[in-house]
């Protein structure tokens, strides 16, 4: 009944996209009594949905889209050895198709001075491939968005508020996270600092979404607040940034059982080689969807990226599971034990206690975007799992011995035909104990039916 008159009054698409791919890698199936992980979720979403339908209505500066896909079952992709990303089951002739969508829908109204979402999409900060704060790494986050600016003398002011939520039948209790930004922009310079509060096993409520508030300063229980300060510099052809995340900052005169120091920073720069135009093709559906704040970095060309990033050992922890910087997805599957549940982070995707370094090389032009990384990983033994809890080490600033490294060398890219077919590849190695690998190539076609 809502649907129809803003049919009558904007502008509506049906569309189906067809995704069929192959794919080559040397990743044993599992068995029914497998627990997946991060990284399993991460090469699933990795793998486009063979077929999916959307709907798109909009009107004036506003914009309604949801899509909803055919992708192959969870249990079933992860105890198979499948060649190609078709719906097939490893128990029945009948395809097997996963419950778990829509993975993406939303309102949203932008136009120059603001934009707001509410619903289900990727969101992100920043210039670099990673944030301590929000990273494109998981699939989705359920949200509210908003984004500010007004002009200043010399450039203008940045206000960005978000909330996003986690299944409550998870971790026991509601789990939300608030985050607001101020920042100042021109040509060739951003600063910002903000704050996130992450509120658990209680609702929020007005001290917690108040929009200039001082999270620190209202002192609540049930509330793990961090404060982040970023800077982006432009000089020439190069764009420095770097980010700060402080979780807890213990002073000599507190007691040796309060929480310890914890923190998050990277630094980075991205080098424009050559100038290009923006690729205006087709990409995957979540990606193409993704929201990611304003920053100094201009698409299009040949650029060269390098960056260091460094998790101390006690970030994102608290002494209760609901109370930590995780995000939590919970599937519906076949095969494997009932509802499992992958635990990923908020902003940092290898979590606490671990360095990355990272090269990334990154070709875009209007029919071609190609991406390739390469990056070193630290793990301590220290995890988000581990006891959080007096006595701490005072050695909070890890990565904590033995050491786990790991190379990944990762690509991803897309070449388009016409305005509406691309073809892909995609894939990830491993370079650790064993080498793992995992490649997909294939193509993109867009319909719209109306």
């Amino acid at each position: 009944m809502l649907i129809i008159p803003l049919m009558v009054l904007g502008s509506t698409g049906l569309h189906v996209i067809l995704s069929p791919s192959l794919t080559l890698d040397n990743i044993p199936s599992v068995t029914s009594n497998y627990e997946p992980d991060l990284e399993d979720l991460n090469r699933y979403m990795r793998v486009p949905a063979i077929f999916s339908g959307g709907l798109e209505i909009t009107f004036g500066n506003s914009r309604l889209y949801v899509n909803m896909d055919l992708r192959q079952e969870f249990s079933d992709y992860l105890m198979g050895d499948w060649f190609s990303n078709l719906p097939l089951s490893t128990t029945s002739f009948l395809p097997a198709v996963d419950m778990n969508f829509p993975r993406l829908g939303y309102f949203e109204r932008r136009d120059a001075n603001s934009l707001i979402s509410l619903g289900r999409r990727k969101l992100s900060l920043g210039s670099s491939t990673y944030s301590f704060v929000l990273s494109n790494t998981l699939p989705y986050f359920d949200h509210l968005w908003i984004e500010l600016n007004g002009k200043a003398k010399s450039g203008e002011y940045l206000y960005n508020f978000f909330v996003i939520s986690s299944d409550r039948t998870v971790g026991g209790g509601p789990k939300t996270l608030l985050g607001h930004r101020f920042g100042y922009m021109n040509d060739n310079l951003k600063l910002t600092f903000g704050e996130e509060n992450l509120v658990y096993g209680v609702y929020p409520d007005l001290q917690d979404l108040g929009p200039f508030l001082i999270y620190h300063h209202t002192y609540q229980s049930n509330s793990n607040v961090t404060a982040t300060l970023a800077a982006e510099i432009k000089l020439s052809d190069v764009i420095a940034y770097g980010e700060f995340t402080l979780d807890d900052f213990r002073l000599s005169t507190e007691s040796p059982n309060s929480n310890p120091t914890a923190f998050g920073w990277f630094a980075g720069f991205s080098w424009k080689i050559s100038d290009g135009l923006p690729y205006s093709g087709l990409r995957f559906t979540e990606s193409e969807n993704e929201i990611r704040d304003r920053t100094l970095l201009n698409s299009g060309g040949l650029r060269l990226r390098i960056e260091h990033y460094h998790a101390t050992t006690y970030l994102y922890n608290r002494g209760t599971s609901i109370g930590k910087f995780t995000y939590q997805y919970r599937f519906n599957v076949l095969h494997l034990d009932s509802w499992p549940v992958i635990t990923g982070f908020f902003g940092f995707p290898y979590g606490p206690d671990s360095t990355l370094s990272l090269v990334g090389i990154e070709y875009e032009s209007q029919n071609m975007l190609v991406k390739v990384a390469l990056e070193l990983l630290r793990e301590g033994s220290f995890t988000i799992d581990s006891p959080y809890s007096p006595p701490f080490d005072q050695d909070w600033y890890g990565p904590k011995k033995p050491i786990n490294r790991s190379l990944i060398l990762s690509l991803a890219s897309f070449f388009t035909c016409c305005p509406d077919t691309a073809l892909f590849a995609d894939g990830k190695v491993i370079f650790a104990d064993n080498i793992d690998f995992w490649i997909n190539v294939g193509f993109i076609k867009r319909f719209s039916l109306f």
